[in-house]
């Protein structure tokens, strides 16, 4: 597929919408479960939460990056009675208290927001009816179309999600959505949420809408419009929607989501690395053991050794002979004195 664009690691996932009546072992132990912790604070802390607090946020920083992407798929989990938002929080170390109360603390906590070098801008029409444009320069230095207008009263944080989702048309008739997803999730970048449209039985191929868990994997795609899958050339373009998402998930539903991510991304991992596996040569304990002189014999040692044999025989012939001679020299003497 096409050049991949430089990613910057983010390690530190943002968890809002948190019940009030969860604990920090609760928080933690919902959490270690898709990565290693190596830091995790929760706001307000115990001492500062009053009547009217209704929930709390947390910031857990994980050992690897892939981690904060497996646990943006807990979105929409319920802990106790309220349903959970995961996103990337973009900065090198978690906040303390002041500074997240004073940034709008809870009640910005959760937003998902575009990268700093997106740019949302509304503009007014003749009509008195405004649109909504998104500018990206890094796709317009691409060369790749720009995202398509939108009402100007779309609420920001569905335009933030739109802009993540891609259309996908031209898939074969009746082709496999998990075979789709796993296709753009190894390919192109973490997929969050793929949806497989019903199409008319008179069109002749399928198509979907793919949201991706990091809005950098859309100019991706676009620089893959018309690759081949399965015979026939894909159309990749902006999606106009968002996908329309189930309101809260289940415990179960949640693991099984956040399994599949672990395991689509331990597959493509494993695929970038098997050309190095390739061209790995053979074990040099192999190859010393078929060139082991302990198990070969130059021909002047073997036959030296055979002429010392040969020898140390003769010595034990000649041995044996002088020794039957005087055993019978003295019986002939024992016998010539009994005469």
């Amino acid at each position: 597929m096409g050049a991949d664009t430089k990613k910057e690691k983010i390690k530190i996932l943002q968890v809002s919408n948190i019940s009030v009546s969860a604990t920090k072992d609760q928080i933690f132990t919902m959490f270690q479960y898709i990565g290693r912790i190596e830091e995790m604070k929760v706001y307000p802390s115990d001492m500062n939460i009053t009547s009217t607090t209704v929930s709390k946020c947390a910031f857990i920083k994980y050992d690897d990056d892939r981690a904060v992407e497996v646990g943006q798929h807990l979105t929409n989990t319920v802990l106790i009675d309220r349903a959970v938002v995961c996103v990337p929080y973009p900065q090198n170390a978690i906040p303390d208290e002041t500074t997240f109360v004073n940034t709008g603390g809870p009640v910005t906590a959760g937003q998902r927001q575009l990268p700093p070098h997106v740019v949302n801008k509304v503009q007014d029409l003749e009509d008195g009816t405004s649109v909504l444009l998104t500018v990206d320069p890094q796709m317009e230095a691409l060369g790749l179309p720009a995202y398509p207008p939108l009402p100007g009263n779309t609420d920001l944080a569905k335009v933030e999600e739109i802009r993540r989702t891609i259309y996908v048309g031209n898939l074969p008739k009746g082709v496999d959505g998990q075979a789709v997803l796993e296709f753009f999730n190894n390919y192109v970048g973490e997929v969050m949420y793929l949806r497989m449209a019903l199409a008319p039985e008179t069109l002749p191929c399928a198509y979907a809408y793919i949201e991706f868990t990091n809005q950098t994997s859309v100019p991706i795609a676009l620089q893959n419009n018309g690759i081949d899958y399965q015979g026939r050339p894909l159309r990749i373009q902006h999606s106009r929607v968002a996908i329309i998402k189930p309101q809260a998930k289940s415990a179960d539903q949640a693991l099984e989501e956040v399994e599949e991510a672990i395991r689509m991304g331990k597959t493509g991992r494993s695929r970038s690395r098997s050309p190095l596996r390739r061209r790995r040569t053979p074990s040099p304990t192999v190859r010393r053991k078929s060139k082991s002189p302990r198990r070969r014999r130059s021909p002047s040692r073997s036959k030296s050794r055979d002429r010392k044999r040969s020898r140390s025989k003769s010595r034990d012939r000649r041995r044996s002979r002088s020794r039957d001679r005087k055993r019978s020299r003295s019986r002939e003497k024992r016998r010539s004195r009994s005469r």
